[in-house]
Parts: C-alpha cells; structure tokens; sequence
C-alpha cells in the first residue's frame, strides 16, 4: 500500500523552499512551461516584500507523500475585496498537483477549512495572490507557451480541480494577433484610420503619446490610478493600492519597452492608456529560474531579440469614453508595434463578462481568440 497523503502547513525554512521548488518537479521538461525566477516568486509569498499583505494574509500547504512534496497550494484573503464587493470569499492559488485525486482533494480541504475557520463562506480560485496577479486555470491553448505574467498549468488540473467539487464562475480570454492581421492594408485598420480622423477634428484637444521614462516612477503611478477608476465596473475589481503600483513599476523597470506604453490625453490629463510588455517568456525559460550565474546573460541578450508583445493592461476614463479615446489609443499602439518590428502579440485576460471590450477585440479588431482561463469556486 503506498504511503498516504500528509498535508502540512509551510512554517519552516525547509518548507518553504520545497514549496518554492515543487513546479519544477511537476513540470519537468514540459516545453511550455515557464519557470518563474526563484527570487521573485520568494518576494510573493513574504510579507516585508510584498505590499499585498497590507490588505491581505496567505497560508500556504504542502501536500508530502512517503516525505516527499507532491503538492502545494495557498489559502488566501483579500481584505479589499472582501470589503468593495459585500463577500465573504476566500481565494486559493499557487496550486500544483501531481496527477492524483487524493493529493489535490487533501489540499483543497486543508485551504478549504482554514479559509471557512477565518468566517470565509466561499473558496474561489486560482488566484495568485488576488485579482491584479497572474490568475486563472488554463482550460484551453494547451499548445504554446504562455505570454509574460500569464499562468500555465498541466491539462489534468482541469479534471482534478473539477473533481474537487467546484464549478466554472468566470471564463477569462486570450488572443493572438499577427503583424498581417493589423496591417495598414487590412480594412478593421483603414476603418480605425478613418475613425481616427473624424475623432481628432471632433476633438482636437486629445494628444497620444509615450511613457516618459525620465519621470518612470510618477507615470507608472499615474496609470495605475488611471486603471483603477477604468476598470472600477470590471468583474471582480480590486483597486491596486499606490504600495502595489510602486512594486509593480520596480519589477517592470527592467523589460518595460517604452514604445509599448501610449496614453492619451486631453489638455495634458491622461484620460487613457494602453500598456505593452515585451514577452521574455522564452528567455525566462532559458534562465530556468535563475539570474545567476548565467540567468542575466541570457536576459541581457535575448530581450534585444523579443519580437512578441503582451498587452496587459488597456483602460479609459469612463466619461471620455465616447470620446473616441480608445480608438486613438488602439491606433497609436499597433503603428508603433509594427514600426519596430514586433510580429506577434497576445491581448489578455479579457472576461467573458466584458461584453464591450470583447466587441472591441472580436469585431473591430477581429483577433482569435485562443486561450482560456477558468476560475472556480466552491462553498464552504
């Protein structure tokens, strides 16, 4: 008879760094999978690092058969989201799981009663930490590797999830785009063109231009105040605290492509913004989790080649909406992108709630959409 399934909550050293490791064993030598960089994932989980914890708590577990870590998952707590949306909801995430029912069931149980013992009512998830990180199940598009800052999971999860008892709560897009299919020759981009100049004549106030990198900090924290009073409507909205824009601006000084960032504005107010990131999923994938010793060569060498771009962050203002401004936004970005040689690209999440941004995407644009991400939930 085998050993049976330990679960543990992460308190020690060695703990926590089994938990930190444990993807490695699951994935392998899956060519899709995307090993974060160990000191970045470290910096998630630890409360002096990460401003999350000024609005919310995780305990982590980790599931050990025979002695050996075959899973893991985080019970999680966003204050604010709890707050803004009158729940009392319970958040899981950093799940992993080797294929078997038994290990997945023991730490859903385990997140489960710890989340129900803090008064949480419902358990929803994967969400790494909240609504602002990476998020999702991976249910379809298991075929590529995944863009900058978007999960990736093994195709069983979907059945051990399920089988764990929950059901689907919201289904979350990605799209692919092509250089050929935003090309000025393309009738969606001449109509945009169009559009564009009708909404300038209309409205000659509105300027488009880059993020000022002399002035990094000020501008990140402007458009994340931007995003927030978008994005206030979305489904599960959590507004992203100054301390977590700040984290946030720290982590992208490094890859941020200013070509890739456009705001909009009117009489020198941003009124709206597109954000880009160039996608190093495949040099963090030769770093294999590591800056060094050769981690850094690989990231010096291989960012000066990206030609694939994630946007991951696209928002206005809602009384300036009508204004046109997301028109200009669109056009600005897919002109530069194309003028400095970036072919491809991915447009994500989307919610399958966000009926105006997915018109937008699907029948203006006409992108395909080819991955999607689930979150689940259960009662407590």
């Amino acid at each position: 008879m085998g050993h049976p399934v330990e679960v543990a909550a992460v308190h020690t050293a060695g703990q926590r760094k089994a938990f930190l490791r444990l993807p490695w064993a699951i994935y392998g030598d899956d060519p899709h999978w995307v090993p974060p960089l160990l000191s970045a994932a470290a910096r998630q989980f630890d409360p002096a690092r990460n401003p999350f914890f000024d609005h919310g708590e995780m305990a982590l577990f980790l599931a050990l058969r025979g002695g050996e870590a075959v899973g893991r998952i985080a019970a999680i707590i966003d204050r604010l989201h709890n707050e803004r949306h009158g729940e009392t909801t319970g958040f899981w995430g950093y799940f992993e799981s080797v294929e078997d029912p038994e290990v997945a069931a023991a730490l859903f149980d385990a997140a489960g009663e710890h989340l129900h013992g803090r008064g949480m009512a419902v358990m929803r998830g994967p969400f790494n930490p909240n609504i602002n990180g990476e998020i999702g199940l991976l249910t379809e598009g298991f075929d590529s590797m995944p863009f900058i800052l978007m999960p990736y999971n093994q195709p069983y999860y979907v059945e051990l999830v399920e089988g764990a008892g929950f059901t689907g709560h919201m289904d979350l897009f990605a799209f692919h785009v092509t250089a050929r299919q935003v090309s000025p020759e393309q009738p969606s981009i001449k109509r945009f063109e169009r559009l564009a100049a009708a909404i300038r004549k209309r409205h000659p106030g509105l300027t488009v231009r880059h993020i000022d990198m002399s002035r990094f900090d000020e501008e990140v924290l402007t458009f994340g105040r931007l995003f927030n009073a978008a994005r206030k409507e979305n489904w599960g909205f959590v507004p992203a605290t100054d301390a977590e824009i700040r984290a946030m601006a720290e982590d992208m000084r490094a890859v941020v492509d200013p070509r890739l960032v456009v705001v909009c504005e009117l009489g020198g107010k941003p009124v709206g913004c597109i954000m880009g990131l160039p996608n190093l999923s495949p040099i963090l994938k030769k770093m294999n989790g590591r800056m060094f010793p050769f981690g850094w060569l690989h990231f010096l060498l291989g960012k000066r080649r990206i030609r694939a771009a994630r946007v991951f962050g696209a928002g206005t203002l809602p009384e300036y909406r009508a204004s046109g401004v997301t028109v200009l936004l669109i056009l600005e970005f897919i002109r530069r992108s194309l003028y400095e040689g970036y072919d491809e690209g991915e447009v994500s999440w989307v919610a399958a709630g966000n009926l105006r941004s997915l018109g937008v995407i699907q029948k203006s644009v006409q992108l395909r959409r080819y991955k999607t991400y689930r979150i689940y939930e259960r009662e407590l």
